[in-house]
């Protein structure tokens, strides 16, 4: 059986070789993963915006222990990056929004699809680049 278009597996190329960001980014493909099996079955409105809350929620953490990481290793990229996690939780939660004045259907499915890519292309393009960074140091 192949797998589901929306559904993200780890594996060690999404490895930022920190224990503590691998395991959040590991909450963040549960999350999204369990996001997008709510609305490829049709749970409730109210069960999806609740998955969305907590990935909203687990983004403003796990930004939060990236920029202290950042703050440690004197990271010339920071406030770039930081802008970049605000854009996120900005759309995010602009996604929260489209999900409650809608009803399901095709809007639902591209919603997680691009929370999907979103956070696929966060890990493997801006990430890397500071663990890179990290591993100079």
């Amino acid at each position: 059986m192949t797998a589901a278009p929306w559904k993200i597996e780890w594996s060690e190329a999404l490895s930022m070789n920190n224990a503590e960001i691998d395991l959040e980014h590991k909450t963040f493909i549960s999350l999204v993963n369990e996001l997008n099996r709510a609305i490829i079955s049709r749970q409730s409105k109210t069960d999806v915006e609740s998955i969305l809350k907590q990935i909203v929620d687990h983004s403003i953490l796990h930004f939060s222990n990236e920029e202290k990481l950042f703050a440690q290793m004197q990271y010339p990229k920071t406030q770039e990056h930081i802008h970049q996690h605000a854009e996120l939780v900005m759309t995010l939660k602009k996604m929260i929004t489209r999900v409650h004045i809608t009803e399901f259907g095709r809007e639902w499915i591209e919603i997680g699809l691009a929370i999907k890519n979103a956070l696929i292309d966060h890990i493997l393009l801006d990430d890397t680049q500071y663990i890179e960074y990290l591993e100079k140091k």
